[in-house]
């Protein structure tokens, strides 16, 4: 609780232009480039996301969608050799202000290059990150 509370506020501080937040622990890969489009994610997406997806692989990638009423959020896994891990693939569906997600299946969401297509609605990719988790 106390780290969400000061990452809100480090948020919330002017300033210089600050990376993209990352959970405790976890930094870009390095080997697939991060992609950002506008409108930019609120980060309170990643970081809500991230608490209920709860990547149980060291190496994963988050991709953020977005559609004029709300987000789409999806981790992938990559487990390495003996990792065990619960879902290879998980997708979120939040609403454009902060509010409860609803988890989606993720055989239901059809992916291309740059966008993800869900129950006949359009999400434009605006953020792809390919990470590790130390």
């Amino acid at each position: 609780m106390l780290k969400t509370i000061l990452t809100c506020l480090m948020v919330l501080v002017p300033g210089a232009a600050q990376p993209p937040l990352e959970p405790a622990g976890v930094r870009a890969s390095g080997a697939i480039p991060g992609f950002q489009a506008d409108p930019a994610p609120p980060a309170w997406l990643r970081l809500d996301s991230h608490l209920l997806a709860d990547p149980d692989c060291r190496h994963y990638s988050y991709e953020a969608y977005a559609a004029p009423d709300g987000w789409l959020v999806r981790y992938i896994m990559f487990p390495e050799d003996r990792e065990d891990f619960r879902e290879i693939e998980q997708v979120f569906l939040y609403p454009k202000s902060r509010g409860k997600a609803e988890r989606i299946p993720p055989a239901s969401v059809q992916i291309e290059p740059q966008a993800a297509q869900w129950k006949g609605r359009t999400f434009r990719l605006v953020d792809r990150r390919d990470l590790i988790r130390d």
